[in-house]
């Protein structure tokens, strides 16, 4: 897919360089373009010499597998769109040193990214290295960018319009990755709950495992970074090493190889052993052990499904959900180490699958953490069941008498349960519909005035600001008559959206009538009030219901609003009937306006 991409855009530009990328009006992101590549194996060559040398073409997603020396990027670009302000983004943050070469008149400006740079250093304040790119238009640059990666050179350049890499609602992987490490969070906590029930080692070991898990995604992903944490060089192995060592306890323990198999508990220890001490061999810088240890960590993998295949034909069915986790999970995990050791191409399935992969194996573990403690649940169960049996020889009539009488209470306690959930149900619809309109969701009209007279009392009372804004939509029998009833239903619950979206919790908003709306606002004053009502008015303006055509149909609203006159008003309806002269007013002058009763 990727040779298709490069191959149009060769076609597309004939007159340029294979790995001159042309930026245009039509691409907000671009994520597949040929770049070129050097190896500096000496660590000889600096930005002064390095344009001479002979760099070779790659695609903009790579892997060159485990090199300690410089990696030398040029990134060549063609401005033909209408704006000059790009950003380049490299979607890996395990490279120690990450520094963009931009030139200038007076030679070469460096902006750094990498790890041994803080966040607050950084030109973007992001996990990943970003460089602001400017481009004038119909002109082009050529960048350089030298790197030395703290685990593989790996990694994904991508070049971003500024408004889009900025646009709030972008999503991005390291998103992604965040709220994958809150999962593993809640699924933690919750095992903590199984393991103070039990208080079995496994969940220990299971923990364990998912903090491990959580701890080398953060260290992938350069999530901790976001917490100030100092920079982890060889984390990505300490940390995968740990969650290898976690899985062989927890799976020693789940597969029960102790009894079952007792010389593949020894040899299972053993691999815990090896790979606890290959990492701190990688802490050394030890050339080649991330190899040793990713190539043991295979072994492992291969002789653990092996046994589990065993174990699961020896009767241990529950072992089968454990194998189905394993299926999943180690290929994709397989594709991500070989990607990182540059024997398979890099690209979003083999960098990212392993995300899908763990979470079924999570799940799965998970699942299966919790029939384990419903099972020991279970066990106790039919333990004091055995128990009072034993009793029952000797105490038969008197246990007898104590069970029936037990039943009696257990039945009269579940019927009075029963019965208060109802009355608590049929209380909560009864307040519901006492106090709710259906269609909107806000206050209905009988609510709305009782609120409004205390707070229009308490307002007299201490002397404080009180407002009071009607609503009514604009044409609304027109939208009914062009797109029927139900296009009109779905404008009454947008608008109302709307307006619970923009009022504060102290404020009280109703249905007053079929397309009119009331809002209570107490203690803001008169110009904050207003300021509410033109924003709402302007929401509303800006918002759209789509008909099952998928016609779009906006709206508008009328709004007056009036505040409480502390001398002169004797009761709320004072203020609301202000409040409504003034929604006339801007309904007469044009509609689509907000008017202020004085």
């Amino acid at each position: 897919m990727m040779f298709l991409r490069l191959l149009l855009l060769c076609l597309f530009f004939p007159a340029l360089a294979f790995s001159t990328t042309v930026l245009s009006d039509h691409v907000k992101k671009y994520d597949a373009f040929s770049i070129d590549y050097f190896y500096d194996e000496e660590n000889r060559f600096s930005i002064d010499n390095i344009p001479a040398q002979k760099f070779h073409e790659t695609p903009n997603q790579f892997s060159f597998g485990y090199r300690d020396a410089n990696a030398w990027f040029k990134i060549e670009l063609v401005n033909k769109s209408q704006t000059d302000e790009y950003v380049l983004y490299f979607t890996e943050p395990l490279w120690e040193e990450f520094d963009l070469y931009e030139p200038s008149e007076t030679g070469w400006k460096i902006h750094h990214a990498g790890l041994l740079t803080s966040l607050t250093d950084r030109q973007i304040d992001d996990i990943n290295p970003a460089f602001f790119l400017s481009i004038p238009q119909g002109s082009s640059k050529t960048f350089y960018v030298r790197g030395k990666s703290a685990s593989a050179q790996i990694g994904e350049f991508q070049i971003f319009m500024h408004e889009e890499f900025f646009r709030p609602t972008r999503f991005s992987i390291t998103d992604l990755y965040i709220f994958y490490i809150a999962f593993l969070l809640i699924v933690t906590v919750f095992n903590l709950y199984l393991f103070m029930a039990q208080k079995e080692r496994i969940y220990a070991y299971y923990i364990g495992y998912i903090l491990a898990l959580s701890l080398w995604i953060s260290v992938l992903s350069g999530s901790y970074l976001i917490l100030g944490f100092t920079p982890w060089n060889e984390g990505l192995h300490a940390s995968g090493a740990l969650l290898v060592v976690l899985l062989i306890l927890f799976s020693n323990a789940f597969l029960e190889l102790k009894d079952r198999i007792p010389l593949m508990y020894t040899i299972f220890n053993a691999f815990a052993l090896i790979i606890g001490l290959l990492s701190v061999v990688i802490a050394l810088k030890v050339p080649y052990a991330p190899f040793l240890l990713n190539l043991v960590t295979f072994i492992f993998f291969t002789l653990l499904l092996i046994i589990a295949v065993k174990v699961w034909r020896q009767g241990h069915l529950k072992t089968r959900y454990y194998l189905i986790a394993l299926i999943v999970y180690m290929p994709t995990m397989g594709m991500m180490n070989m990607n990182y050791n540059g024997l398979l191409e890099n690209t979003d399935l083999t960098r990212y699958a392993f995300i899908f992969g763990s979470f079924v194996e999570v799940l799965f573990f998970n699942s299966l953490m919790i029939n384990r403690f419903h099972a020991l649940f279970q066990d106790k169960i039919r333990i004091q069941s055995e128990l009072i049996y034993e009793k029952e020889k000797y105490e038969k009539e008197l246990e007898d008498e104590i069970r029936s009488r037990t039943n009696d209470l257990l039945m009269t306690n579940d019927h009075l349960l029963k019965q208060t959930k109802e009355l608590e149900k049929t209380k909560e619809k009864l307040t519901q519909q006492a106090t709710i309109d259906v269609l909107s969701s806000l206050y209905n009209r009988r609510y709305f005035s009782d609120v409004a007279g205390r707070s229009f009392d308490g307002a007299l009372r201490y002397k404080k600001d009180l407002s009071i804004m009607m609503l009514d939509l604009d044409d609304f029998k027109n939208i009914n008559d062009a797109y029927g009833h139900a296009i009109g239903d779905k404008v009454i619950a947008q608008a109302a959206n709307v307006i619970k979206d923009s009022i504060r919790s102290s404020d009280v908003a109703a249905r007053y009538g079929g397309e009119e709306f009331i809002i209570l606002i107490p203690q803001i004053g008169p110009e904050e009030a207003l300021a509410l009502a033109h924003r709402i008015r302007k929401d509303i303006e800006q918002s759209v219901v789509h008909t099952d055509n998928n016609d779009a149909v906006h709206f508008t609203t009328s709004i007056g609003i009036a505040h409480l006159h502390a001398e002169h008003d004797t009761d709320i309806d004072q203020v609301i009937n202000r409040a409504d002269k003034a929604l006339y007013t801007a309904k007469a002058n044009n509609k689509n306006q907000v008017v202020e009763t004085v």
